[in-house]
């Protein structure tokens, strides 16, 4: 059985249509039909290199772990992704989630294991489709791609979720089926295979640059939904690119980046900030930190050095944790500004209206780091904990911006100030930005605020259970109410992606404007405008930021 994501070589019965050319390079047509004989049906769809047989059944069509680009691994690691040109030798068995990119795991809320096992492989640049039961090749429905999120570190496309086992998070079944879309996931390189940058690796890159693998293996798997996702009653002009967290930066970033032009029609960018591209000399600053761990620093030819290492210890050589609501730390792996695959910070791109001008859905929620704050009880530890995150200088503005008593404690209180610093202005600089640059193309706005466990918040990525229909795998007996945010927040986001427009036959969703309205979802849907205004004025001024709100 052939292994998710491995090349074929001839003398395994693939039939090699040509050698694989630069990492740009477009599918080949050689005359050859890598279906020939393959009859399609409900499991079984033909791709651009064969047959693939999935999973059909009243609840949907399921087609995991397929391939996308040849495996990132020898010499290929740390290059931009490569077209694999060979065809599947039969029917390409895509049953199964192909294995998480290798990641130290970390979880939000819970204790770093620094000495954890590390999991995943390499070979994991695989996709997953997820299609309604009665979707034929020529249906025409809309296509959602999700890029999952994890600090660009850790995370994958089959995370688990809530208390059913072997439930996955991502699974996009019930999405798929009770939208009437095609669901697209997919695994992208993380961390320091995703993103390193170094002087000794920039002569192998596009551009004479370095780093950014993560962002264009993205690039590649929409590349692949162009080519091959009509096939799954998908239609290529309608696609809405979407992502959380680290996902969220991405797919804001995706805007600003010349090769993703023409690969999607719609944004959504849920709890994730559009200015957080790292300049190029930050960037190596952070590989040269992290390289000694490696023993490889001195090395004659460090590329074949570090590519002699396994991903263990690449990962282990500088351990990066992953933070939410929390300064940058020393080493960090994510986009970079390198001029060549991203020219700018996305924000800065898109105030000058120099990004992909196409409908646009930005948003946070209520409560973002109700699970990752500390537990502090006193004035004293508040203090502190603000001290860290801006400084002594700015303490006591901030304090007197976010006063304990104003919270109750100073945990909410630091709940509030991080939430509102790394989320909710955030947003708003995103909204703000991209309605000054595409001015007659829609930008809305939303504010995420129900929680299924109230005491919790609406924290950082709890949407995504509404999102992906799994509210019933977080709690056995959902409340009604939140049965219906998980009803609201499906086609809301589908409406989108069918037409641009998220309104629902009954909500109507104002364009960002002048006002700054967004839609607050929870029970009842409703418009606010100008929410938390001064605060986010207050971190505007600090951070030396000045977008106006659209005219």
């Amino acid at each position: 059985m052939l292994a998710c994501g491995m090349p074929v070589p001839p003398v395994d019965g693939g039939v090699i249509l040509e050698d694989a050319g630069p990492a740009d390079a477009g599918f080949a047509d050689a005359g050859l039909d890598c279906s020939a004989g393959v009859t399609p049906s409900a499991d079984v769809v033909l791709t651009e290199r064969g047959a693939v047989r999935g999973e059909a059944s009243a609840a949907g069509r399921a087609f995991r772990g397929i391939p996308y680009v040849r495996p990132p691994v020898g010499a290929l690691r740390w290059r931009p992704p490569a077209d694999d040109l060979t065809c599947f030798p039969g029917v390409f068995e895509a049953s199964a989630f192909g294995p998480t990119c290798p990641q130290l795991p970390m979880e939000q809320g819970t204790p770093i294991d620094a000495g954890a096992p590390i999991e995943g492989a390499e070979d994991c640049l695989t996709v997953n489709v997820f299609t309604p039961a009665s979707a034929t090749p020529d249906a025409g429905l809309p296509v959602l791609v999700f890029i999952h999120g994890g600090g660009n570190t850790v995370g994958s496309a089959s995370e688990p979720v809530g208390n059913v086992p072997g439930a996955v998070l991502y699974d996009g079944t019930r999405l798929a089926q009770r939208g009437n879309v095609v669901v697209v996931t997919l695994q992208y390189r993380l961390g320091v295979l995703g993103y390193l940058s170094l002087p000794a690796l920039d002569a192998e890159g596009d551009g004479g640059t370095s780093g950014n693998y993560g962002l264009q293996d993205q690039q590649a798997a929409l590349r692949w939904v162009q080519r091959n996702v009509a096939a799954f009653g998908g239609d290529p002009t309608r696609v809405l690119l979407f992502g959380e967290s680290a996902g969220a930066v991405n797919t804001c970033t995706h805007l600003s980046m010349p090769g993703s032009r023409g690969l999607f029609q719609r944004a959504l960018v849920q709890s994730g900030s559009c200015t957080s591209a790292l300049t190029r000399q930050v960037r190596q600053q952070e590989g040269a930190t992290w390289l000694p761990g490696t023993g490889c620093a001195g090395s004659a030819d460090v590329p074949a050095c570090l590519r002699a290492l396994t991903p263990e210890q690449l990962i282990r050589a500088y351990f990066v944790p992953v933070v939410v609501g929390a300064r940058r730390p020393t080493v960090s792996w994510g986009p970079m500004v390198d001029g060549v695959v991203l020219p700018q910070v996305p924000a800065e791109a898109m105030r000058a209206g120099a990004h992909t001008k196409v409908p646009l859905v930005i948003g946070s929620n209520t409560d973002e780091t109700a699970l990752s704050t500390p537990l502090i009880t006193s004035e004293a530890e508040y203090r502190a904990a603000l001290s860290a995150l801006v400084g002594p200088a700015a303490v006591n503005a901030v304090i007197q911006r976010y006063p304990v008593a104003t919270y109750g404690t100073p945990r909410r209180a630091l709940v509030q100030v991080t939430s509102d610093a790394f989320f909710t202005c955030q947003a708003r600089i995103g909204a703000r930005s991209a309605a000054l640059g595409q001015p007659g193309v829609p930008v809305h706005r939303y504010l995420f605020a129900r929680a299924t466990v109230p005491a919790r918040g609406a924290f950082h990525g709890i949407e995504l259970a509404y999102l992906f229909q799994k509210v019933s795998e977080v709690v056995p007996t959902p409340a009604p109410e939140d049965v219906a945010v998980e009803a609201s927040t499906l086609a809301l986001w589908t409406r989108f992606a069918a037409t641009g427009d998220p309104s629902d036959p009954t909500t109507s969703w104002p364009r960002y404007g002048s006002t700054e309205p967004l839609l607050r979802i929870d029970v009842p849907l409703s418009t606010v405008a100008g929410w938390r205004s001064a605060e986010c004025d207050f971190w505007d001024q600090l951070g030396g930021i000045s977008i106006p709100p659209p005219p």
